[in-house]
């Protein structure tokens, strides 16, 4: 008679283990990946120190220098925000001035 293979038990997702066996692997695994990501350390853009907390949906706090900014719903920095910066500051050291002037015909046939 052939002997039953000894199986490794499944492990539990990290922090979605509190939810057992119950949503579904994709969703618990989704889950984890957000909760690592959000309670990770953070820098601070004004102080360049990791000390960054989320205090709601997108509003963030840096704990030592008291700064309070909005940012993502999961990390204070996301890659279209951080891709926008980079296009301004590219704009600003180039000299390229944003100025909308009152009154200016929109493309659609209205009025600003």
């Amino acid at each position: 008679m052939a002997r039953k293979q000894k199986r490794k038990k499944g492990k539990k997702t990290k922090s979605a283990g509190r939810f057992g066996a119950r949503y579904g692997r994709k969703i618990r695994k989704a889950i984890t990946e957000i909760e690592s990501k959000t309670n990770a350390a953070h820098k601070c853009p004004k102080c360049e120190r990791y000390s960054v907390s989320r205090i709601g949906t997108g509003i963030w706090k840096c704990s030592k220098c008291g700064f309070t900014f909005s940012g993502g719903t999961y990390i204070p920095q996301t890659t279209m925000g951080i891709t926008a910066q980079r296009a301004i500051n590219r704009m600003v050291d180039q000299g390229i001035k944003i100025e909308a002037e009152a009154g200016t015909e929109l493309p659609g046939g209205g009025e600003e």
